[in-house]
């Protein structure tokens, strides 16, 4: 039997029991099915990264607003700053597909980027990695398609994924927890300048809207970090 299959039937039973009377106070929908899943093996990082209907729990006129972090201590990395990235859902064709439309940083900072049509899945994770490995790839004047590939083949091969207590505005709700060291035992490890530890965490939430919580990409330094980036969703930053 298939995972989704045993996470369909696991919720069913869920549903069941509560209805019998055994369960006293039901998990939010989404939340359940988190629950249910971690009774039997976390999914694949991948698919709760890049496949999952993470805009299903949107609807038109929605703005997801994340706030973005950055935080370096070596001037020739680039600068520490603050700013925000702002989704606007527009209606779809259909089902759990949605429009969107991005404000991606400030007018001194502003980046290209969108609209996309007919999307699934929260944009917010591959326009934050993309800006994330071009600014890497200048700093460290290096291939970013390279970069690129050791991201994608950590996350396949060597991400670790657990389920996780995720605050998100003073609220902890389920979900899971991904992370992976793409560059470790990199045979170009010696070229980045101390960002061969760098880490990078994924915080999912199925009953945050959009469901990508926060997102750390970390190296560490002695101190403090050489290198810190991240967004985290902020529902009173719309």
């Amino acid at each position: 039997m298939s995972a989704r299959r045993i996470i369909g039937l696991c919720l069913v039973l869920t549903g069941a029991l509560f209805a019998a009377g055994f369960l006293v106070e039901p998990l939010p929908a989404r939340a359940a099915e988190v629950q249910a899943a971690t009774q039997i093996a976390p999914p694949e990082a991948a698919d709760i990264l890049f496949e999952r209907p993470q805009l299903a729990g949107t609807k038109p006129g929605d703005t997801l607003s994340y706030a973005y972090t950055r935080k370096v201590t070596d001037a020739e990395l680039g600068p520490s700053f603050e700013d925000r990235i702002r989704l606007m859902i527009e209606p779809g064709k259909g089902g759990d597909a949605r429009d969107v439309r991005v404000d991606f940083f400030s007018i001194e900072r502003h980046r290209a980027a969108g609209p996309f049509e007919e999307v699934t899945t929260n944009p917010v994770l591959m326009l934050f990695l993309e800006n994330h490995l071009v600014e890497l790839s200048g700093r460290l004047k290096g291939n970013p398609r390279y970069l690129k590939n050791a991201i994608r083949a950590g996350l396949r091969d060597r991400a670790r994924v657990a389920a996780a207590d995720i605050t998100v505005d003073g609220r902890t709700l389920k979900g899971w927890r991904i992370t992976v060291k793409p560059y470790e035992g990199d045979a170009n490890a010696a070229r980045m300048r101390g960002l061969e530890s760098m880490s990078y965490t994924f915080d999912v939430a199925p009953d945050v809207p959009g469901e990508i919580a926060r997102i750390q990409i970390a190296a560490e330094a002695p101190g403090g970090w050489l290198w810190e980036e991240t967004i985290a969703y902020d529902p009173k930053g719309s």
